[in-house]
Order: structure tokens, then sequence, then C-alpha cells
């Protein structure tokens, strides 16, 4: 098969994980989307479909209006504890209406994990629960974490009324995953709004099991006028990964719209064996992205 007709089939492929994700009856996504929050929230869903339309706009005045210092870990995890409103801009991007279509590096992973058999997985930073939702499709024992306290009861309310269920880890309360426990870990669109990237990467790392998949998106420059809660970048993302025990899979980056999503495994080779692999990697990279 041509690569580009291959491509075209997985893009549906993973369109349909995250349409069964969304929308599992088939109302169309936002409808779905917004009568789930009216339920969590009590509003009526024409008041959270308003509210979605003004989410990304009203999620960056929040952060001006709040004047966190960028570099202070403290001030913007608090800033994340005790909001809401970003529930409905993530909302608003789910269904695809903030950009025209929705995000698919969850239903890659999902794909990622089904393929492979993982079994259990960390969404860390989850949001509104579509990527749990995505992973609980693959047959994941699903462990989902944020600090942002009422998201994290909307992703389990959204799962209990589709009559699965996930683990919690409210990081606000100090709670935290499993150490070398996850054959999975996903966190999208999370590492740009944490001050120290590097660090976090490091303490997903100690969650991952060894052979177990890292599946992120570490971005070379975050800069957005629209959301200026990007506080971080990651332009040398391959040097902190070869300080790491993980290896890049380059077969299985996904490369969609705007930075890819990036694939690594922990592997319990150290620094010296990550140096040598640089040139392997090179190749590689140039293979898959051919």
């Amino acid at each position: 098969m041509p690569q580009h007709a291959a491509q075209s089939n997985y893009q549906s492929d993973l369109s349909d994980i995250w349409r069964r994700a969304m929308d599992p009856h088939g109302v169309g996504m936002v409808e779905a989307i917004s009568t789930e929050i009216a339920a969590y929230t009590g509003e009526s869903p024409s008041a959270v479909l308003a509210h979605m339309a003004r989410g990304k706009d009203e999620f960056a005045q929040l952060w001006r209006d709040a004047r966190i210092n960028p570099a202070n870990t403290a001030d913007v995890e608090a800033f994340y504890e005790k909001q809401f409103v970003e529930a409905y801009e993530l909302a608003d991007w789910h269904s695809g209406r903030t950009n025209g279509f929705p995000p698919l590096s969850y239903a890659h992973a999902a794909h990622i994990a089904a393929s492979r058999r993982l079994a259990r997985a960390l969404d860390f930073g989850s949001g509104i629960g579509t990527g749990a939702l995505c992973l609980l499709q693959a047959g994941c024992e699903v462990h989902c974490a944020d600090i942002a306290t009422e998201l994290l009861r909307l992703a389990q309310h959204r799962i209990e009324q589709r009559g699965m269920r996930v683990v919690s880890i409210n990081l606000s309360n100090g709670e935290q995953p499993r150490t070398n426990y996850y054959d999975l870990i996903t966190c999208f669109d999370v590492l740009e709004h944490v001050p120290e990237p590097l660090a976090k990467l490091r303490e997903l790392q100690s969650f991952l099991r060894p052979g177990g998949y890292l599946v992120t998106n570490l971005m070379n420059d975050s800069h957005d006028p629209d959301r200026p809660m990007h506080v971080s970048s990651a332009p040398d993302w391959l040097s902190w990964i070869r300080g790491m025990q993980l290896v890049p899979e380059w077969t299985l980056f996904f490369y969609g719209v705007g930075a890819p999503v990036q694939v690594f495994v922990k592997r319990p080779f150290g620094r010296l064996r990550n140096r040598a692999a640089a040139l392997v990697d090179a190749l590689q990279r140039r293979r898959s992205a051919g």
C-alpha cells in the first residue's frame, strides 16, 4: 500500500477511536460533551456550549488576571488546582470546534496500547478524561492524575456514566502514581505548562516499569499568544532524553498537526549507552519521517 494511503487509513482509524471516546451514542461530539458537562455542573447544555465557545479566551484571561509568576512551581500549581474554566476550553478543542478537527494524540497512544497489549496506563494531566476513555477502549487499567481537582472529578463522572472506572490520583492532595508500575504513560499538552519540564520528565520516568512507554509532546517552542500559560519549551529535548533511561522509538512517532508526538521506551542502559545510540536514532528518525 502506498505510504500516503497507509497514513490516510491510520488517521481514519485514530478518528474512529476518538469518536467512540467522545461520542459513544452517535449524537455528535459537540452535543455529547456539552450534555456530559451539563449533567455534572447542573447548567443547561446551551449554557455549556456558550462557555465552550469562550473557553480559550476566558482561560487565557484568567491566567493574565492571576498574575502568576511562571517560574514559581507552587504558584502555577495553585492556579490550575482552583479553576474549572479549562474544562470548557478542553471540551471545545476535543469536540473539534476550536481548530476544525479534534486532537488525535490520545488515539495514537491507545492504538499503541492495543497493538502492544499494554495493560497499565497512567494519564498524567488527565484533563476532562477523554484520553482516559481512549485508553479504556484499548483494554487498559487506567489511572488518571491531575492537579485540577474539579477537572479530575468531571473526568471520573464522565467515565462512571459509561459504566467504567479509573483510579483517580489527586496531585493537589499529595497523591502520587505508583513507581515502576505503568506499561504506558500519556502526558499530552502538559509539559509546556510546567516551569521545570525536565524534572517532570524524570518524575514520569520513575513511574514507568522497565520496557514501558512514555507518549508525550515536547515542544521545541511552545510560545502561543493565545495561551500565555505556556511557560516553558523543550528546544533540546533529545539531549534531555540522552541523560535518562529513555530511548526514542522513532517508528512510533506521530507526525500530526503541530509538534510531533514523541514515544520513548524505558531502557536501563545508562547515559553512556544513550550517547552511543544517538547516531542510530538519527538514522531511524530519517527513515520514519521519510
